[in-house]
This record gives C-alpha cells, structure tokens and sequence, in this order.
C-alpha cells in the first residue's frame, strides 16, 4: 500500500514510521520540521506526495481556522488549496472537517472519511484523552489525587472513563450533568452526581475541576465560589465550560489541553489512527 500522511503532529510523525515499518510506501508533505526516516521522504508538492496513493491521511482534528493543522510545517496551508491539490480516487482520512471542506472535497472529487463520527475511534480516543487528563492533573497539582475532591462536567465520551479513572485514584468525584439519566447511571457506578443549579453549594470544597462540555455550563458564581488553590482543565472545544479570563483574574488556576491525545500518549493515538484505517481500507475493498 502506498500512503500520504499530510500535515499534523507528532501523531503524524509516529503514524508515517509504523506504517512505513509494516512494509507500506509513506511520503510526506507539510511535516518539513520533523525527524523522519530517510525512507519516509518529505515531497517539496502535495501533489508528488499524493500521487498514487492508496490513501491519504490528514490530521485529526483536519483544520483549523481554515487552515491545514501543520505544526510542523514551514508554512500556513490553507485547507481549500490543500483538497484542490488532491488527486480524485483515494480516500481522504483525517477529522473534524467544516463544512466548508467537506463541500470542497465534493467539488473536487474527493471521498472524505471523518475519524470522528467513527465509535470505533471516538471511543478509545476518549479513553486516551482521559489518561491523559489524570496525567494533566497530577503533574500540574501540588497534591494527589487520593482524598481530593474532583468536580468533572459532563457525562459523555471523555467523562465517563475520566470519572472512573479518577475514582480509581481515590479521588472523591462529583459529576455535573444537565440528564436525570446521565446522574442517575454516574451514582449506579458510585459516583455522586448534581444538576449544575446545584454547583454553588459545593465549589467551596472542591480541589480539581475537569470541564468536558463546550459550553458554558460553571456559571461566572460558581468559579467566585472555588478556593484559591483549586485548579481547573479545560477539556473541551471553544467556548468550553467556563470564562478563563474571569478564572485567572480571580487568581484561579487555569490549565487547557486541546489535542491531549497528541500531547500525552501520540505513539498511543497514532497506533489508533492506524487501527482506524486499516478498518476503512477494509470497508472500502469490501
């Protein structure tokens, strides 16, 4: 199989080397500051780079602002150059396209496959980014998390390993969820759990908050209410859970960790991105 991995972290980086170890051809474009293998060459133009692939493979999330995610590029790629230089056949694999892209990908014949509307990689991908959170805290905190009082809002994909995990740890954890059915299932798995109306009674007590719901979900009262020592993660996507100006302003600790995935366990998440397309390659054969 020959592969083009354009773009991305050092996930990509990772991504390119065990594909390239399987046996497969990988070239590269717009990863010019990284370390690659000499047999994983970086192309001066997308097009050399996507020439006959059996697949090409974008970052997860895809964009960003418009923009290809490159952070190991030279320069800023805008993404509806990046689809336009695109050879129509292969599948385009990556995450999290606007719909701006998506129509683009359509105008140019191109077959898009989102790794995010995948359970097959959401799920484990969350599991990733929920250890990686636990490590956020540990290393960011002056105490453990044993005997801590941890507040995570949410109870989605992130949330629900996150919880358990910091359980696990022996810290006390209260989920906020706007469902009965969501705090109904976090109190059968021995959790507590509150509606957000009833956050302001216990944010005094609290030594982490771990927000995972993109939007606007602590009320400016409740971050008045935490104490100083507290600190707080931002896990999801803007506008995220709380006003950050208004945390740190109060002397809050603030910490936000887009793309934890990539940050704390990228051979992990590359591996699951490698897992991922060799399912859609499957599914396409079949």
């Amino acid at each position: 199989m020959r592969y083009a991995v354009v773009g991305g972290d050092r996930r990509a980086v990772l991504l390119a080397i065990q594909l390239a170890a399987e046996g497969n051809r990988v070239h590269s474009w717009a990863l010019e500051k990284a370390e690659l293998p000499p047999g994983i060459p970086k192309n001066s133009t997308l097009q050399a780079a996507s020439y006959g692939a059996d697949c090409v493979i974008l970052p997860a999330p895809a964009e960003k602002g418009g923009l290809l995610y490159a952070p190991l590029s030279l320069e800023a790629l805008p993404m509806e150059e990046v689809l336009a230089a695109l050879w129509p056949g292969a599948p385009v694999v990556g995450g999290k396209f606007s719909g701006e892209s998506v129509r683009a990908a359509l105008r140019h014949g191109l077959r898009i496959e989102d790794v995010l509307r995948r359970p097959d990689y959401l799920i484990p991908n969350a599991a990733i980014t929920a250890e990686g959170a636990v490590g956020e805290l540990l290393r960011e905190s002056e105490r453990t998390l044993l005997g801590s009082r941890c507040l995570v809002t949410g109870w989605g994909r992130i949330a629900k390993p996150l919880s358990l995990r910091l359980s696990a740890l022996g810290a006390k954890v209260t989920v906020a969820a706007q469902s009965r059915a969501d705090r109904a299932e976090a109190e059968a798995l021995g959790l507590a759990a509150l509606d957000y109306g009833m956050l302001e009674g216990i944010a005094g007590e609290l030594d982490f908050v771990v927000n995972t719901v993109p939007a606007r979900v602590l009320a400016d009262a409740v971050l008045c209410c935490l104490p100083g020592e507290a600190l707080l993660l931002e896990l999801a996507s803007p506008p995220g859970g709380f006003d950050p100006m208004l945390a740190r302003n109060i002397g809050l600790r603030v910490l936000s960790a887009p793309g934890l995935p990539g940050r704390s366990a990228p051979r992990s998440a590359a591996m699951l991105m490698r897992k991922t397309i060799t399912q859609i390659m499957t599914e396409q054969e079949e």
